[in-house]
């Protein structure tokens, strides 16, 4: 886990795996920004256009499966699995999407959730009994967050809350046991964050109990 990493993927929006026109996209942007500006809630791009008849639901479920996809491939810990083992895998997540300044990952909670960030940034922080709050790292695209608990029994470590407006994917650690210990290259790779930001972590609360 670094601090303040540069962001070097890019990041795809839903719009770029639907089929339609660039101004029917813009079209669906303006209308949303009308429902912002009258007060009212907010759907998403995706619903917007199907709303307005200009693609179809299943048009729409397709292109979430190629973001979702694309997605888990830029992630460190799935970039080697084939196009068929991500499509198989990619069933086992689904979008949320977090505001600035919510919290949705709480230290000591039970948690059994892998989170992959799709767009944003969020800051991983611990509490002590005192109510002190130790900051821990910052965290971009494409990372996993909330890898620690599959290793303390769903069990979180620390907090995370979204600093920027922020997309992530998120599965049950149950839907991943076949990846994470009997796929080698993925098990290789998830191992490999699990022990540098435990390293990381442990270095930075030994800096603070000095």
């Amino acid at each position: 886990m670094t601090e303040d990493t540069s962001n070097q993927t890019e990041v795809k929006r839903i719009g770029d795996y639907l089929v339609c026109s660039p101004g029917t996209l813009r079209n669906a942007v303006k209308k949303q920004g009308q429902l912002l500006k009258h007060g009212k809630s907010l759907i998403s791009i995706g619903q917007t256009l199907v709303k307005n008849g200009d693609i179809t639901q299943e048009e729409l479920d397709a292109a979430i499966k190629k973001q979702r996809v694309a997605r888990l491939r830029n992630c460190p810990v799935f970039e080697n699995l084939s196009d068929s083992e991500l499509a198989a895998l990619s069933t086992h997540f689904t979008e949320v999407s977090v505001p600035m300044g919510q919290q949705f990952i709480i230290q000591d909670d039970p948690d059994p959730t892998l989170y992959i960030l799709a767009t944003g940034k969020v800051q991983v922080y611990r509490m002590d009994l005192e109510g002190n709050e130790t900051h821990i790292a910052y965290v971009e695209p494409p990372e996993p967050i909330g890898e620690m608990g599959y290793f303390s029994g769903g069990n979180r470590t620390a907090s995370v809350r979204a600093i920027e407006p922020t997309d992530l994917l998120h599965a049950e650690y149950s839907d991943l046991t076949h990846y994470f210990e009997n796929v080698p290259h993925v098990a290789h790779a998830f191992l490999k964050i699990v022990e540098q930001r435990r390293k990381a972590t442990e270095d930075i609360i030994q800096q603070q109990n000095k």
